[in-house]
């Protein structure tokens, strides 16, 4: 009887485990699984500066975004400093992932 009290509690530990860390497997996005310009910004600015550089910018990109990533930079760097703030890439979020409602002005 005490190893089967044993073997369940363990079971219902690791259980609990399992659910509680869901939600830190999936922190880096809303919701609705979407990214958000904050955190992208706290997942790119590796260095903890509060600007993110252009290899900082193209970190763990896909190939797909790789393409075009020095062309969406520097639209984002709107005061040309060669560095983008979360305010600009806040200003620029839409722009830069190609929300469906507008048109973009990356893809001018």
């Amino acid at each position: 009887m005490p190893r089967l009290y044993f073997h369940s509690t363990i079971f219902c530990m690791v259980i609990s485990l399992h659910f509680m860390s869901t939600p830190v497997m999936s922190a880096d996005r809303n919701g609705d699984h979407k990214w958000t310009p904050t955190k992208m910004f706290e997942k790119k600015d590796t260095n903890k500066n509060g600007f993110l550089t252009l290899e900082e910018f193209k970190q763990g990109g896909s190939e797909k975004f790789l393409q075009n990533a020095e062309k969406r930079f520097s639209k984002l760097d709107t005061n040309h400093d060669d560095k983008v703030s979360l305010d600009e890439l806040k200003s620029g979020w839409a722009d830069m992932t190609r929300n469906k409602k507008k048109p973009s002005s990356l893809q001018k």
